[in-house]
């Protein structure tokens, strides 16, 4: 992988993921909590490439809430599914 390709893209369902906290890079005072760790239950394809992620529905592994974010907000893979 390299350095310029964003990592969201080489996500897969059941992946376990770092993502940004929306409300907090907003508050740049803040910077408890930057961070939450989800669990991707589905990858959504843009309109024109289907295969390249713009969405992700990811459980928070927390609180178990799921949720529907940005690809972008993926900083980074943490654990890779088996499959």
């Amino acid at each position: 992988m390299s350095s310029t390709t964003p990592e969201f893209l080489f996500v897969r369902t059941g992946d376990y993921v770092a993502i940004k906290n929306e409300e907090n890079c907003k508050n740049t005072k803040e910077k408890n909590n930057n961070y939450w760790v989800g669990q991707v239950i589905d990858c959504i394809g843009g309109a024109r490439n289907p295969n390249s992620w713009t969405l992700f529905q990811v459980a928070n592994i927390d609180n178990g809430e799921i949720t529907i974010i940005n690809a972008d907000l993926v900083e980074k893979i943490l654990k890779h599914s088996k499959s």
